[in-house]
């Protein structure tokens, strides 16, 4: 997948970005490690000191990218930043409202930093149900998107389906996908009551052939992964989902604690970079792809099939 960034832009939105959180006596510790890890991992610029860089404004940018895809990653990488800023202004909100208006940006992400910082934690927690739900079918596992399936609903059948995986060789993406939930104590999905259960299924499958943990820099990393991999609405709103639970603390997802700051931990931005560039050099998005078709298939067969570098050895977010 294209990085959306040509070379000779990266200059422009890594200042652009800068300008976007400097705010409240300048950026943060965790918004410059951030910064300066995608400088760094996901455009190749490891020579761009951050120190000497100087902040475009919103009309700087605009005139600098606007118009181009490069536009589209800025958007992003606005909202990431700015839910990297703890506790969250509404100093910070209102500076990247500045940038969205003169590119003309909106959606999900900054609805969501919106109105947290406007109307608080439980309007925010409504914009990401409603965007969730918005989106609930496209997100489960595409050959379980005809069953029907209630927030107090069960489904043995499928419990009793993924346990059977266990009975494949070793090192298919099948057996692959049951050790991950032996390893890490996890339920499977449609053992406890949720509507979230066939998105679930998709979700883990994602963890096991990307490579990610599942824990609070894995969860990032893996949403990064697949934005980087194709920065659709679905894999923007897992990334946001991702961000809101384990950076911005706000959402509760069954009994996934909130967390925040995860990504001002060592080794945690450069783990998120690292996993937004790995996506995108895959040469599909997988995804989106029927992963119980290919349940019998060889885990390293399925990943070269998409192109998917090896995990990264380096994080102890990856799986090993």
């Amino acid at each position: 997948m294209p990085r959306l960034v040509d070379p000779e832009q990266v200059a422009p939105v890594v200042g652009g970005l800068l300008g976007a959180v400097d705010v409240d006596g300048g950026p943060t510790d965790e918004q410059v490690r951030l910064l300066r890890a995608l400088t760094t991992h996901v455009w190749d610029r490891p020579d761009l000191d951050l120190g000497t860089v100087v902040p475009l404004d919103p009309s700087g940018v605009t005139r600098a990218i606007g118009g181009t895809d490069a536009v589209r990653r800025f958007h992003y990488l606005l909202v990431v930043l700015e839910l990297c800023r703890h506790p969250f202004t509404a100093a910070q909100e209102a500076r990247v409202a500045e940038y969205a208006a003169a590119l003309a940006l909106d959606g999900m992400g900054l609805e969501f930093c919106r109105d947290l910082a406007a109307r608080g934690v439980a309007a925010a927690r409504a914009d990401h149900d409603r965007f969730e739900a918005n989106l609930r079918i496209e997100q489960q596992e595409p050959e379980l998107r005809t069953h029907r399936q209630r927030a107090d609903d069960t489904d043995p059948e499928l419990v009793e389906r993924i346990l059977a995986l266990a009975d494949l060789p070793t090192g298919t993406l099948g057996h692959a996908l049951t050790h991950f939930y032996a390893e890490f104590g996890l339920s499977v999905p449609g053992a406890s009551a949720s509507e979230l259960n066939y998105a679930f299924v998709a979700h883990d499958m994602n963890h096991v052939i990307a490579g990610y943990a599942p824990v609070a820099e894995g969860e990032l990393a893996l949403g990064a992964f697949q934005m980087g991999m194709n920065d659709s609405e679905v894999s923007w709103l897992l990334c946001l989902t991702n961000l809101a639970i384990h950076e911005a603390g706000v959402i509760q997802l069954g009994d996934i604690a909130p967390k925040t700051e995860t990504l001002g931990r060592v080794g945690a931005a450069e783990t998120f970079a690292r996993a937004l560039a790995r996506g995108t050099r895959c040469t599909a998005d997988f995804a989106v792809a029927d992963h119980l078709a290919m349940v019998e298939v060889p885990l390293a067969e399925v990943r070269a099939r998409y192109g998917v570098p090896p995990p990264d050895p380096d994080t102890p977010a990856s799986l090993r």
